[in-house]
């Protein structure tokens, strides 16, 4: 009997110990240290970190490219020469798209729709598939499908980049689909800096991205079962019908806010370089002074549009669109009228956007029929369309794909270009992968490309 009593009383002890053991466990939470962060307070700060990166180096690079800029101190200097340093702004890039947006994008999504926060989910979508849009037309093959999984994937493969390109549009398609949804959950508002909550803008900013994307294709179409030009035509319907409805970000005036670029060109990293600033006076760009000015003598991009410390950082435009569109009409039908119609409304949202009242519809139209005016050639043809989508695009990294897509504009490659990373000198095709993937993933390629080694896209 003494026994049993015994077995009884260790039973009960044990079962008060894991009671107030839980209550202990309970009572220990810190409320302080959240172990989910709502997907209200993500948002802003992913929206910031994209626009940071695609407002600051990365296009700072693509930029030299293109010559819009020209490096003149600091790393800018190596990158005039073509020189990428994998284990600097190559890798601080590629690593800022991962460990930032990428990563906090898939938290994000995977937490709204856990809570049935649709709209959250859906933006996130938008937003990732922008973010993989760029680093897939940067560095070509990226891990995606195995990545952002955390300390469960060290070692993603790189997907083929034709599988970057289906990943983006569904997640574009998802995004729709969430954004379309009715529901009685948390909804985005004031949180939401870009559009603040306007599900309408987002599913037209979502339509216009496929319509990039798809275009970025056009190389690519014998391996295609569908014409990369029509898909981004049909995509384009979809999107926005103005200027008022751009996808972009708009920084604060605080010192913590400033938008990235302001310093390069406060400090005069770069300068507006002569092969741009020679074709926007010989075409008499009414843009030009927006873009660019001398101060005490010496040419400057600071303290201007897109160089001021609240300047507004564009992710996808109106008139981006309407220049997709004039393209895309072109390649189907190279004697379409409304490719001039839409490469007139481009040109014509460009000019408006970006100088405002300074420049009267008269002026714009005649700009419009000296330089933005099709003559039913196809070649010539592309060629206006490109040149003023180039001018358009300035601050862009999609310049520098439309290049490689078409070799329009003709540019000559900077000099001292020529070396082991970029071997005989051309303008680059893609980055260079960063110093940590190549020795920590041990599903890096086994073959490294230079700087002209092609990608999918450019092949």
């Amino acid at each position: 009997m003494k026994t049993n009593r015994s077995i009884i009383f260790s039973f009960l002890l044990i079962v008060i110990m894991l009671f107030n053991s839980c209550e202990l466990e309970e009572t220990n939470v810190n409320p302080n240290s959240p172990t989910a962060v709502p997907p209200s307070v993500m948002l802003p700060f992913t929206q910031e970190t994209m626009a940071t990166l695609s407002c600051g180096t990365t296009q700072v690079m693509t930029g030299i490219f293109m010559q819009y800029y020209l490096g003149v101190d600091n790393h800018p200097v190596q990158v005039q020469q073509y020189i990428l340093n994998e284990a600097l702004y190559v890798d601080w890039n590629w690593n800022d798209y991962y460990d930032g947006p990428m990563i906090n994008l898939r938290i994000m999504i995977d937490q709204a729709e856990k809570e049935k926060s649709y709209y959250y989910a859906g933006i996130g979508k938008v937003l990732l598939a922008n973010c993989l849009g760029n680093v897939t037309s940067l560095w070509g093959d990226v891990p995606y499908r195995e990545s952002l999984q955390g300390s469960v994937s060290l070692n993603p493969v790189f997907d083929p980049q034709k599988d970057s390109y289906e990943a983006i549009q569904q997640l574009l398609d998802d995004g729709i689909a969430d954004l379309q949804k009715t529901y009685a959950g948390s909804k985005p508002a004031s949180d939401d800096i870009i559009f603040g909550g306007n599900t309408t803008k987002w599913i037209q900013a979502a339509w216009a991205l496929k319509a990039r994307y798809y275009l970025h294709l056009t190389k690519r179409i014998s391996e295609l079962d569908y014409i990369p030009a029509q898909k981004a035509l049909d995509a384009a319907a979809n999107a926005m019908k103005a200027s008022d409805t751009d996808m972009e970000y708009h920084f604060g005036y605080s010192a913590a806010e400033y938008n990235p670029f302001y310093s390069y060109t406060l400090l005069n990293y770069i300068l507006p370089n002569p092969s741009f600033t020679d074709l926007m006076l010989q075409l008499n760009d009414p843009r030009r002074s927006f873009y660019y000015k001398k101060k005490f003598g010496v040419a400057t991009l600071n303290g201007l549009y897109y160089t001021s410390s609240n300047s507004p950082v564009p992710l996808i435009t109106f008139y981006e669109l309407k220049f997709i569109e004039a393209e895309a009409r072109l390649r189907l039908n190279a004697t379409d009228p409304a490719a001039q119609t839409a490469l007139q409304d481009a040109v014509k949202a460009s000019i408006k956007k970006i100088t405002g009242t300074a420049t009267s519809d008269a002026a714009i139209n005649s700009y419009i029929t000296a330089n933005a005016t099709l003559k039913g050639n196809f070649e010539s043809d592309l060629k206006t369309i490109i040149t003023q989508k180039y001018i358009a695009m300035f601050t862009s990294i999609e310049s520098w794909t439309d290049y490689r897509r078409t070799g329009i504009p003709e540019l000559v490659p900077n000099v001292n270009g020529d070396h082991n990373q970029n071997p005989g000198g051309a303008i680059p095709r893609r980055f260079a992968y960063p110093q940590t993937e190549r020795l920590y993933n041990s599903n890096f390629p086994s073959y490294l490309p230079n700087l002209q080694d092609r990608m999918w896209l450019d092949e």
